[in-house]
């Protein structure tokens, strides 16, 4: 019987969580195919609904969608509990892992975000690099491997680069990544940055879209050294006016989340790809980010020019705040 190691990205999953996990589950299974590992099998999983360009993408390019789970609690085999093997993918910190993740054996990260708070019982390979998506940690990983690059999975990872990248536009964005997109896109034959702008116009949907999903889509919670915790959403939109139309409808669902969850504050940056900022939405108490960020929180938002990463830009300087 073979032995199944989940491959998982962070809860609320985006582009690059699910490529990452898709990439890096052929990658391992491609590695132990070679090297001869028999009796294990690497598969890709979520924690929640595929964003829209995903579904597109992984259906474009024929691949099944990971797995839906829950939890990554023991199971029971042949009567005994066993720990469940974990990989993560683009994220380490307990409050954005699968639940259960205590009780799980992780045996993987590979990550580009903050070192957080997730442990293990021994030693194992820990990837972090600072650059702008874990796809393309990837992405380096099957060429120093020299595992092949199906077209595929080459459109995948390309994808989920220029996603997190905001079509390298972001400042989380490398010369390792610029590469990286380069060399994906060679194997293609296209124009990374049409390829972008069309995975980014799949989003649509924005007037009729459920707020809940066009809040949470893309949100993570953080717990700021003060022990408090807060919410940090981004919509990433070609259609900003679109989305700022329903802001009366946001307001009132972020209010919600606060009340129900404790959150300190909850904070949505409506990203507009095309002008090169953000507005920031604000529920709760604005206290901290006004402060951060030398603003006052209002009605209608903030407009923040040059503000396109939750992580480098936004997230980085509340939580040393």
């Amino acid at each position: 019987m073979s032995s199944k190691i989940l491959v998982v990205g962070h809860r609320n999953p985006d582009n690059d969580s699910i490529a990452a996990a898709v990439g890096y589950a052929h990658l391992k299974n491609a590695l132990a195919a070679r090297d001869g590992e028999a009796g294990v099998e690497y598969v890709p999983a979520r924690l929640g609904p595929l964003p829209v360009e995903s579904a597109w993408m992984l259906e474009k390019s024929d691949i099944p969608e990971p797995v839906l789970i829950e939890n990554v609690n023991p199971v029971v085999v042949d009567g005994e509990e066993v720990k469940q093997k974990v990989i993560l993918v683009d994220h380490n910190e307990v409050a954005q892992a699968a639940p259960g993740i205590e009780n799980a054996e992780v045996v993987e990260i590979i990550d580009h975000h903050r070192i957080a708070d997730v442990t293990t019982a021994n030693p194992i390979l820990f990837l972090n690099l600072p650059i702008g998506s874990t796809a393309t940690i990837v992405t380096l990983q099957f060429r120093q491997t020299g595992i092949e690059l199906t077209p595929s999975i080459a459109a995948v990872l390309l994808s989920a680069i220029l996603t997190d990248t905001v079509i390298m536009k972001s400042p989380t964005c490398t010369p390792v990544d610029v590469e990286q997109v380069n060399y994906l896109a060679g194997i293609l034959g296209v124009d990374p940055v049409e390829f972008g702008m069309e995975i980014f116009r799949t989003r649509g949907g924005e007037d009729k879209m459920p707020i809940a999903k066009l809040v949470e889509a893309d949100s993570k919670e953080f717990k700021c050294p003060d022990g408090s915790v807060v919410l940090i959403a981004q919509r990433e939109t070609v259609d900003l006016p679109t989305v700022m139309g329903r802001e009366g409808e946001i307001r009132e669902h972020m209010k919600k989340l606060v009340d129900d969850n404790g959150y300190e504050f909850a904070l949505l940056l409506v990203t507009d790809i095309l002008a090169e900022g953000s507005q920031f939405i604000v529920e709760g108490d604005p206290a901290r980010v006004n402060r951060v960020f030398g603003i006052e929180c209002a009605e209608g938002g903030n407009w923040m020019p040059g503000v396109l990463s939750r992580k480098k830009q936004v997230a980085a300087p509340i939580l040393a705040s």
